[in-house]
């Protein structure tokens, strides 16, 4: 056995060789870390709602978690999750995955396990929650809640508490935050520009409340339901007007070309051309709604590389191309991507 003068003896003499050898010891490579992300509007509306419109929560809670856990991404972000029977049967059932929630935003205007709840919060029992929650494998270091100040008078939106939640993820000790957020919805009736010109100041308000919080040390990454229509906005400008609002970078499944695809496809879901009937939008209607990118500050890191926004698109066993997808659980197909974070 060496004695600890022995030890540092030699560790000396090995020193002073590689010195004079002119070789230093190699690094040991920092393997990268990464994060990836999955966000899904999961069409489960109220309690009054899913009875009314026969809109089957108890049934497509399950599949909706089966997808969840089949696709079994770092972080989870869910939209339209009105449904608190839902949201706890989620919480329950993926428990053993995702140990690390938040509650949903909107649900309580103080408190609630929230370190921080911002904006136009209300407790009127005529408003509903927003909807949103995140899941999580690993630590959640931080969360905060923002109500939007702005929504469109007219509309469903204006009745809920929709705005976003930010989360510090702690995954072996690198952090970075997520923001998973719902933005107002178009609505039959009401002019389109009214409806994306508040979904642009939505994206402002996220934007300076994120950089308030986060401010410059950590990434910081964004996905959701932006109701941004990437093809059917294309001559109003709106994806480009909504990433110069966000300030940051918002992949789409658009930019992919592999994708046949798109995240509200109601010419595959049978579900989607369910809920045309009850929402009153085109039973054809297809377009990308459904984001995952980043935000920018000054100073801030941002990812290293992030990969291209895939669809996760799952049909039923024996689907072939031309067949109604009748197992989609929502109106939605989620999205998910993988960002390296270092």
């Amino acid at each position: 056995m060496l004695s600890r003068r022995t030890a540092t003896a030699l560790t000396s003499a090995a020193a002073a060789a590689l010195l004079l050898s002119g070789t230093a010891p190699s690094a040991t490579a920092q393997t990268p870390t990464t994060l990836s992300v999955f966000a899904f509007n999961v069409d489960l509306g109220t309690p009054i709602v899913d009875s009314t419109q026969h809109e089957q929560a108890a049934q497509r809670t399950p599949v909706i978690e089966q997808i969840v856990r089949q696709h079994s991404a770092d972080v989870v972000i869910l939209d339209e999750n009105f449904n608190n029977t839902s949201t706890s049967d989620i919480i329950s059932k993926l428990g053993d995955v995702y140990p690390y929630h938040t509650p949903v935003v909107g649900q309580t205007c103080s408190g609630g396990g929230w370190n921080g709840i911002s904006g136009n919060c209300s407790n009127s029992w005529f408003v509903i929650n927003g909807g949103t929650m995140i899941l999580s494998k690993y630590p959640i270091a931080a969360q905060y809640a923002h109500v939007f100040s702005n929504s469109t008078y007219g509309t469903w939106d204006y009745h809920a508490n929709k705005g976003a939640a930010l989360v510090q993820i702690d995954k072996g000790g690198v952090k970075s935050w997520v923001v998973g957020t719902h933005l107002q919805a178009d609505e039959d009736g009401t002019s389109t520009d009214t409806t994306q010109a508040t979904r642009l100041a939505q994206l402002g308000e996220i934007r300076s409340w994120v950089n308030g919080i986060a401010g410059s040390s950590a990434p910081v990454l964004i996905g959701g339901d932006l109701n941004v229509e990437y093809f059917h906005g294309q001559a109003r400008g709106d994806y480009a007007n909504a990433q110069n609002a966000a300030g940051g970078v918002l992949g789409t499944p658009a930019t992919d070309p592999a994708q046949t695809y798109t995240t509200m496809d109601c010419a595959v879901s049978a579900w989607c051309q369910y809920m045309s009937g009850v929402e009153t939008f085109p039973k054809d209607y297809r377009d990308d709604l459904d984001y995952i990118g980043y935000l920018n500050a000054p100073g801030r890191p941002v990812p290293t590389a992030m990969s291209n926004v895939k669809i996760d698109f799952d049909p039923q066993a024996g689907w072939t191309t031309g067949q109604a997808d009748t197992k989609a659980p929502s109106d939605h197909y989620p999205v998910e991507a993988t960002f390296q974070l270092n």
